[in-house]
């Protein structure tokens, strides 16, 4: 049986996490087609400033909670994290204001925006392979290709899909594909971050470096003279932002990816174009012709064929067996702890093959934080029918597949019959 035929067991807490999921998503799309639109009269940095200085003013006790492990965090963290909040933050909600505020002139539909967006997969994977090294099957650059070409039907289909008559420079369109490049591009140094730091403590740090990029490119366009110009109604809905679409959905939607596999969170997040083609019907009787109909079954299409090749990636790596607190050996499950803690998968426990002086092993591992709030992250493998003194030696780790997501146990009890229940899972795959 191959990994992708593996059987997770189903739990409630994936029911609440997609739920999580879809709701961030419905209050992206409402923010994109009603919140954001109440802004059109302000420079759209001066209204990014704004947001993102109000959200770290609530997510700033964050900062203080997880204070010790910030300070250790190494260069090529903090480099991580300013690319993340200069592109995630900055560059990326910038572009994605203007391309809401060129919808309002009537350049392309809320919805459209919306839709192109959902680029944002096909950027981080392709910036991974560059970036991270990652691999990736030579299917993906065919649906990769294909979904591009779907989303600039969808665009760009009622003005006849005429590449050359097409105002670039000035088009929301175009704000929408750089917005959603920036996306892309700081979830690949956002997922190296994640595994080191606490996302509460992530979001808070993100929030606070844009907020004072953002301040300095308010000082340079000389729009804080239009401060002036924020009415009552307005403060009050940059309140709404932080609660709902800004803050508050990074809070959601982070609950959410904890308890669903990621290519099922891709799947999960398509739920914002379609509540936004809903809505934009509904509300502002806005439409999509034929072609553009067309194009996006070609879109979801390939949004669901690159989220199975993303199933299929082989991840290998080795480490060095390392001394542990034992808590393992006391449970009747020993583990073998690997100093290889900077993976770039999500935590969790997986199935895993084990190569060991020539021989094959199966096993789980399990990756995550430990402590919530020492924040430190762990590497163990429970090596099946093996009991062997490796400490110091050299173990390469095949990943096969995530079993589930990491859980807390009231009782040791509770703990040993998770673990065997990971087990049963682990003999349903053949080697």
């Amino acid at each position: 049986m191959s990994v992708n035929n593996l059987k997770l067991r189903f739990r409630p807490g994936q029911i609440a996490g997609s739920l999580a999921i879809m709701l961030a998503a419905l209050f992206w799309s409402i923010d994109g087609l009603f919140i954001r639109p109440q802004f059109y009269v302000l420079p759209a940095e001066l209204v990014v400033m704004l947001e993102h200085l109000l959200g770290f003013i609530v997510l700033s006790p964050f900062v203080f909670i997880f204070w010790p492990k910030i300070k250790t965090l190494s260069r090529k963290s903090w480099l991580a994290l300013g690319w993340v909040s200069l592109f995630g933050g900055l560059i990326g909600t910038v572009f994605i204001t203007k391309a809401f505020f060129a919808a309002m002139d009537g350049e392309v539909s809320f919805a459209t925006v919306v839709i192109l967006q959902k680029l944002q997969p096909i950027f981080a994977l392709l910036l991974a392979r560059l970036i991270l090294g990652e691999k990736l099957p030579k299917k993906f650059y065919g649906w990769a290709i294909a979904a591009i070409a779907a989303s600039y039907f969808i665009a760009f289909a009622n003005l006849g899909a005429d590449f050359w008559e097409i105002n670039w420079l000035h088009n929301g369109a175009l704000f929408a594909f750089i917005a959603a490049f920036a996306f892309g591009s700081s979830t690949v140094f956002g997922k190296r971050i994640s595994n080191h730091l606490d996302y509460k403590a992530v979001a808070a740090l993100r929030f606070g470096l844009t907020s004072i990029l953002a301040i300095i490119l308010v000082l340079i366009s000389g729009s804080f003279g239009s401060l002036s110009l924020i009415s009552i109604k307005q403060w009050s809905l940059l309140g709404l932002i932080v609660l709902t679409s800004g803050a508050g959905s990074m809070f959601i939607y982070y609950f959410g990816l904890r308890r669903v596999p990621a290519s099922a969170a891709t799947i999960l997040e398509l739920f914002w174009p379609f509540s936004a083609l809903v809505l934009d019907y509904v509300f502002n009787h806005n439409y999509l012709n034929w072609m553009q109909l067309t194009a996006l079954a070609v879109l979801l299409l390939a949004f669901y064929k690159i989220s199975i090749l993303g199933r299929t990636k082989k991840i290998i790596f080795s480490g060095k067996v390392i001394h542990g607190q034992g808590r393992g050996k006391l449970l009747g499950y020993p583990t073998a702890n690997l100093d290889k803690t900077d993976l770039d998968i999500v935590h969790g426990v997986y199935a895993v093959k084990i190569i060991f002086d020539n021989k094959q092993y199966s096993g789980l591992m399990h990756f995550g934080f430990k402590d919530v709030f020492k924040e430190e992250v762990s590497l163990e493998i429970l090596i099946v029918d093996f009991a062997s003194d490796i400490y110091g030696e050299i173990l390469q780790v095949e990943v096969l597949g995530k079993i589930r997501e990491l859980e807390k146990f009231a009782s040791p009890e509770l703990l040993i019959e998770a673990i065997k229940k990971d087990l049963d899972s682990l003999k349903r795959l053949a080697y």
